[in-house]
């Protein structure tokens, strides 16, 4: 078996115990909805963050008098953003393992609370 995090919680899961009846319904919610609605706001917020900071890039490399140092600065921002893209992969992984094992989850029994009448 291998150490990945990723397996040993899918092995977890599976294993912990009967899921509730409505689990093939809680499945295909978190596989069809939920999870790629997750993924594509998380990939939208991050998209939107990384065209604002190569924006105010341009911004800056507008002003630059030296052609060399728009090539530095703009080299440098292409590899801060391929570091980010990698990061950005990792986050998504997590967020989709977290979906998709939220549905296999057994649901904690619900607590029936029971009213005295005043007397």
């Amino acid at each position: 078996m291998t150490n990945s995090n990723v397996f040993q919680d899918l092995s977890r899961t599976w294993t912990a115990g009967a899921p509730s009846m409505a689990w093939p319904v809680a499945v295909w919610k978190n596989c069809f909805l939920d999870c790629p609605l997750a993924v594509a706001s998380h990939i939208q917020r991050f998209a939107g963050r990384q065209m604002q900071e190569q924006v105010q890039l341009l911004s800056d490399l507008s002003r630059e008098e030296n052609a060399a140092n728009v090539f530095t600065k703009e080299a440098a921002f292409l590899q801060q953003s391929a570091l980010a893209w990698s990061t950005e992969v990792l986050e998504l992984a997590e967020l989709v393992q977290s979906k998709l094992l939220a549905s296999t989850q057994i649901e904690p029994p619900q607590e029936t609370h029971t009213f005295s009448r005043a007397a």
